[in-house]
């Protein structure tokens, strides 16, 4: 090759806005080398031309339920071999091409031939009841991949706290459970919706669990990190991320270009615009349900409400700096990209999911007091002291 030959890194990734995805597929000048740094969606979703050298890390960032605790953790694993052999696949797809490992044949030997079936690893409580509705018991039913017997009993647990079931010889459906299972949504969220009305925050929670049934919303630009992070921050609630994703989401409903002002605020368009639709379906069987819808500012009740789905997701400081859940006693810290990292710590928070990579992190926080737990789950026992 003559001349001087430059580099070009682009990333990929689920959460990258469409324009920069497709930045990966376009052809780059004479003498320059195209490097993407992609997760696994690179691994099956997509084919990019012109790839001929794939260096795979061998690891996935995957979510799984923790059955002793009932909280979903998404962690860094080992890929299956099936997945080292599809991700070698990427390259040569359309002329010769090599594979790196940056592991050993022994080590990759040790991996499992294949991925584990979803239902083995992520959270069994709304298959739980979605069968439960069809007067079907888990524990007889004959599944291709049966989950875990802890995991199931944990789902029991969980079910039986949010009133979804009536736990006893035989677990029996309540009311409130066979309404839950009208939305396609994990049954705390149900259970938010179900219950926003008589916190007076019916509308809010419709918004809140739509944006939370979506893609992360915020997009990060190396390039631009300084301008994004300013237009992010006339979002940011000073309660937590729960309030912020809130700000971001009514301010997009009411803007009249949707497209300029996602690109201008570094938002993911794609993910705000699927929230909005999941709003649209939640409001229709809400009404369905002749759930009352009403509105309120008062941000005390709604932190209220969203406590009485995610009272399992709870963490108490600790001396040093660190959080201990309620459930499964984790230490961890409150993620980076919280709008509460680096400030002022509270004594108690929820949060929506644990994130484990050379840490452990809490995601998406908002902050609490203890006397709300006493009053709205005082079923809630064994808090951590401080």
């Amino acid at each position: 090759m003559s001349g001087t030959t430059d580099l070009r890194v682009f990333t990929l990734y689920a959460q990258l806005s469409q324009g920069k995805q497709l930045e990966c597929f376009l052809p780059t000048p004479v003498n320059v080398r195209k490097v993407i740094l992609a997760t696994n969606i690179a691994e099956t979703s997509i084919t990019i031309p012109g790839i001929r050298c794939v260096i795979d890390c061998g690891f996935v960032k995957e979510k799984s339920f923790n059955t002793s605790d009932g909280l979903d953790v998404l962690k860094s694993v080992r890929i299956s071999r099936a997945q080292a052999w599809q991700r070698s696949g990427r390259a040569g797809r359309d002329a010769d091409g090599t594979c790196y490992r940056a592991y050993t044949k022994r080590e990759m030997e040790s991996f499992a031939d294949a991925t584990q079936p979803e239902i083995l690893r992520t959270n069994p409580t709304s298959m739980v009841l979605q069968l439960l509705a069809l007067d079907i018991d888990c524990n007889n039913f004959d599944f291709l991949d049966a989950p875990l017997e802890e995991g199931l009993r944990s789902a029991y647990k969980s079910l039986d706290a949010l009133g979804a079931i009536k736990s006893g010889s035989v677990s029996l459906i309540t009311p409130l459970g066979r309404q839950m299972v009208q939305y396609p949504l994990d049954p705390k969220y149900s259970k938010l919706l179900l219950t926003a009305s008589s916190f007076g925050c019916m509308e809010e929670i419709l918004s809140l669990v739509s944006v939370l049934s979506s893609d992360h919303v915020f997009v990060s630009n190396s390039d631009k990190n300084e301008m994004a992070a300013l237009a992010h921050a006339k979002f940011q609630s000073k309660h937590g991320d729960h309030l912020t994703l809130l700000n971001v989401f009514n301010a997009f409903c009411k803007t009249e270009k949707p497209k300029m002002w996602s690109h201008d605020n570094y938002l993911n368009l794609r993910s705000l615009t699927y929230a909005r639709n999941v709003r649209r379906q939640l409001a229709e069987i809400s009404e369905r349900l002749n759930l009352v819808f009403n509105s309120s500012d008062d941000i005390e009740m709604l932190k209220k409400c969203i406590l009485n789905g995610f009272f399992e997701n709870i963490a108490v400081l600790q001396r040093d700096g660190f959080y201990i859940t309620v459930s499964g006693n984790i230490r961890a810290k409150i993620h980076p990209s919280s709008v509460l990292h680096g400030k002022y710590k509270p004594n108690y928070i929820l949060f929506t999911e644990i994130v484990q990579t050379e840490q452990t992190f809490l995601r998406q926080v908002t902050e609490i007091c203890i006397e709300w737990i006493t009053e709205i789950v005082p079923f809630v026992k064994n808090i951590p002291s401080r």
